[in-house]
């Protein structure tokens, strides 16, 4: 672990744990463990990890490789490689400008962010920020007006596409969150 540390202090990150500890060692706590906790015992969370953990690639040997294209398309959009902006919440934790932020990043990367419903700027916001593909994520609310007005709001500032969100019936019990109150 020291040796770990020493090098991102040496350094830029070069994979996702030295980002992780660069993270760790940036953000309050609680922001910190709300971005890198789950819900419940974590067992989705821990799945997850262990399923990109899985992931192998198959190295091809005597292939000319010198014009790689990771282009592909998303609902017609074209993007730089098969990677979006997943919808996440409270970018303002780590960065003042928060999704604005992000949406930028995603302008410059040439790919699609996905707002997210709980984000920490608007939705007007963000759309006027940059020229990023938008697309919104809608959680499904009981009180159906609440949705109508959101997909009127993104309607109005351009977002390309609605990503609606069934999985969260009932918040999941985050003990992280609870301990930092």
């Amino acid at each position: 672990m020291v040796l770990i540390l020493l090098m991102i202090m040496e350094g830029e990150p070069v994979n996702v744990n030295e980002f992780q500890e660069l993270a760790r060692q940036a953000l309050p706590k609680m922001y910190y463990d709300y971005y890198s906790g789950g819900a419940e015992d974590q067992y989705t969370l821990k799945e997850n990890v262990e399923a990109f953990r899985r992931i192998t690639f198959r190295p091809r040997i005597l292939v000319d490789v010198s014009r790689i294209n990771l282009s592909t398309t998303v609902l017609g959009y074209k993007i730089s490689a098969p990677i979006m902006v997943a919808p996440s919440a409270m970018h303002k934790l780590a960065h003042p400008e928060g999704g604005i932020a992000t949406a930028r990043a995603a302008a410059a990367s040439n790919t699609i962010m996905v707002l997210s419903s709980v984000s920490s700027c608007t939705i007007e916001e963000v759309a006027s920020s940059c020229n990023a593909i938008r697309f919104f994520q809608l959680y499904v609310y009981k009180n159906r007006d609440v949705a109508t007005q959101l997909v009127q709001r993104v309607e109005r500032n351009g977002y390309k596409a609605i990503v609606l969100t069934v999985d969260v019936p009932m918040l999941g019990r985050r003990e992280a969150d609870i301990k930092n109150k």
